[in-house]
């Protein structure tokens, strides 16, 4: 849960994270509560001397000689503590005016910016204008701009610096009396122009502002989540109440949506300047929100001691409001609207580790190889040479590491070689390689991976929803086998399948989670019936699925009797891979186009899918972040289970789009009206298919954040 992922920027954060612990940067936010001027920090130059303010700044001007993928990392920490003073206002400026000034500008400026000795701020609005060399006008809302003793602001599409005491500062009472924004006027004043630099600019500080609420947003989960633990309610903590559970996932959601979009924002710095300034627009549009509403839950989840003065709860709100009353992130989503019309996207990469790309030439040489083959034998020949599921070990994958599965994808799609997604046959044949016997494995994987066989999860059984332990099927021991009794529901794909991969319960009287036994039934023979279930879009995806005196030889056992839900478990988390992660991020309907097409009359439309397509991006963006994570090594993070929460119900939002672009016509199954129909029924199944969204959300609070189970569930 930070934007750190190398070995390198945790190191950076930890030391940031560090001296602002040591420095007590909290508690001098709150001496500034009631204070009647704002001063900077005591730490203010120790912050200086330890190289965090310059980080990003060429060594040859005092800085770090590093960029903003490092200093995004320092402003989440930043925001974590609400530390007080002008730092993030004078990292914002003075990488503006690195990005954008000349070699003499730099040169002059960046010194005193990096040592400290002269704090800065930035102004993303007003409507100045230059004639010869004087600005004029009003600057707007400079945030930061109570200490600041250079200022860089937007005039048209340029940006100017400003000496402080050459303009009219006004700094009225703040809402965040930590960080003073003033009122700016210009009246006539010496200004150095960086001539189109305010896109730049702009993008820039949404990065890092962006960052501060990131941070923000994370302590507001931390804080959450250590209270609900300890704190007694009806005789228990009430981090064991679902809807305190449901609050806290959805603060981790929001924080780790926008955790992605400002590692990309930072990463795209040094790319094509529309794809940073689209970065930098979802991040904005993303983090800001994230960061207000996790405020709001955080004291919500705190009750009553939350809206007390004493408590820090209400420095994070006060930041969150200021922020995001500056940088307003409607802006933002307009600008991811127009940037997308105008054709610009973002293109997902990683920078693969050595050894990975070492292999590319094997690997291409291989794909081509492939790739020329006639269409039916090229499934077989990635079978035989273990490319067809390459992650999967050896001999039907190649035990591919994370970097090495992405040079393969990379070169295979090149080639034009479509490697078969198996779905929920992959998820059960993997679990049978995993844990299946010698003989199953020679009886079942071949057959699945060349499309002969098609298997079924048979989990799920009626009143038990997604408690998948909740196993009334019965199966009683014979000789040389099992017989079969029970129902199953929600099958999907039943009534297509050979194979079904079921539990079953062996022992009535152990517990819950014991006594479960996994087996594979022949859907074909005597005793299964299966019967589609007609869903409200009128197909049948799944099915009901009878079993009466079924047998299943002990041959066709997974794992040790009674101890079946370890293999359960396996498959469910081949599942959840499989759903949350994807190739990528949602694939749906090109919202872009509809938008051009009939967003005319939609009220906020820009605003609205300007805040759709930020999700979509921040969704692909979590796979990447789950496989650069891999790539370095790292251990797995959330992404999985909040992928396939947001997942879900970003498709009611698309329905939600598509019903106010057709407007009446949505009352009728032709044209877009029967897209935006269908769309608004077929949804709901997204947010129920494969653990409901709300189950999906007590995973995440109970297995990522901790939080206790309810003690009246056993």
């Amino acid at each position: 849960m930070a934007i750190a992922i190398s070995a390198e920027h945790r190191e950076l954060a930890r030391t940031a994270r560090a001296f602002l612990r040591d420095h007590e940067a909290r508690a001098a936010n709150r001496a500034l509560l009631d204070a009647e001027k704002e001063a900077p920090p005591a730490f203010w130059t120790g912050f200086a001397e330890l190289g965090l303010l310059g980080l990003h700044l060429p060594e040859e001007h005092g800085g770090g000689g590093a960029g903003l993928q490092e200093l995004v990392v320092v402003a989440e920490e930043l925001g974590r503590a609400a530390a007080p003073g002008p730092m993030l206002p004078t990292m914002i400026a003075s990488a503006v005016i690195d990005a954008a000034g000349t070699d003499e500008q730099r040169a002059r400026l960046l010194p005193g910016l990096a040592s400290g000795a002269t704090p800065a701020a930035l102004g993303i609005g007003g409507s100045l204008t230059v004639a010869d060399g004087v600005a004029t006008g009003d600057a707007g809302v400079v945030l930061g701009g109570g200490l600041a003793d250079l200022l860089v602001l937007p005039a048209g599409d340029d940006m100017v610096v400003v000496r402080a005491d050459a303009a009219s500062v006004e700094v009225p009472e703040n809402l965040d009396p930590s960080r003073r924004s003033a009122r700016v006027r210009l009246d006539g004043a010496a200004a150095e122009v960086l001539p189109g630099a305010r896109a730049q600019a702009l993008a820039i500080a949404r990065t890092l502002v962006s960052a501060e609420a990131v941070g923000g947003s994370l302590e507001c989960v931390e804080s959450a989540v250590e209270y609900a633990k300890v704190r007694q309610q009806f005789g228990r903590p009430i981090a064991t109440f679902q809807a305190v559970k449901h609050h806290c996932a959805n603060m981790l959601v929001a924080a780790e949506l926008a955790t992605a979009a400002v590692w990309d924002a930072a990463r795209a710095a040094t790319g094509p300047a529309d794809q940073f300034e689209l970065a930098a627009a979802v991040a904005a549009a993303l983090a800001l929100p994230a960061f207000t509403s996790n405020t709001g839950l955080n004291i919500q989840v705190h009750g009553g001691i939350g809206f007390t003065w004493e408590h820090d709860a209400h420095l994070l709100m006060r930041r969150a409001a200021t922020l995001e009353a500056v940088f307003d992130p409607h802006s933002a989503e307009r600008d991811v609207t127009r940037l997308r019309e105008a054709g610009v996207a973002r293109a997902a990469t990683l920078d693969l580790p050595p050894e990975a790309e070492a292999e590319r030439p094997r690997i291409r040489e291989l794909a081509r190889e492939i790739a020329a083959l006639p269409a039916d034998e090229q499934r077989r020949r990635l079978i035989d040479t273990g490319y067809a599921q390459p992650h999967w070990p050896r001999p039907w994958g190649v035990e591919a590491s994370a970097g090495l599965q992405l040079v393969i994808e990379d070169e295979f799609r090149a080639a034009g070689v479509k490697r078969v997604q198996l779905g929920i046959t992959g998820w059960v044949i993997l679990t049978l390689v995993q844990h299946g016997t010698q003989d199953q494995i020679d009886r079942w994987v071949r057959p699945a991976l060349s499309g002969e066989e098609v298997w079924c999860q048979l989990f799920s059984e009626p009143e038990a929803g997604s408690d998948a332990a909740a196993v009334k099927t019965r199966a009683v021991k014979v000789d040389g086998g099992w017989v079969v009794n029970g129902q199953k529901v929600w099958t999907s794909g039943a009534q297509h399948c050979r194979w079904g991969f079921a539990t079953v319960r062996t022992d009535p009287d152990a517990a819950k989670h014991a006594g479960v036994t996994m087996v594979v039934i022949d859907m074909e023979q005597p005793g299964v019936e299966v019967r589609p279930l007609r869903q409200i879009t009128g197909g049948s995806d799944f099915n009901e699925v009878f079993f009466s005196d079924v047998f299943v030889p002990d041959s066709d056992v997974v794992g040790q009797p009674n101890q079946g839900w370890t293999v359960a478990r396996a498959t469910l988390g081949n599942e959840r891979v499989s759903i949350g992660g994807g190739a990528g991020g949602p694939a749906g309907p090109d919202i872009v186009s509809l938008y051009r097409e009939h967003g005319a009359g939609v009220p906020a439309g820009a605003e609205r899918v300007g805040a759709y397509l930020a999700e979509e991006q921040a969704l692909r963006l979590l796979n990447l972040r789950s496989a650069e994570r891999a790539v370095a090594g790292g251990e797995p993070g959330p992404e999985g289970n909040i992928t396939k929460l947001v997942l879900a119900e970003h498709g009611h939002a698309t329905a939600d789009l598509l019903a106010e672009f057709a407007g009446p016509g949505a009352a009728f199954n032709d044209g877009l009206g029967q897209f935006a129909g269908l769309m608004r029924l077929g949804s709901r199944g997204m947010s129920i298919a494969g653990g409901t969204s709300e189950i999906t959300r007590n995973q995440i609070a109970e297995r990522i954040l901790k939080l206790p189970r309810d003690p009246l569930i056993k």
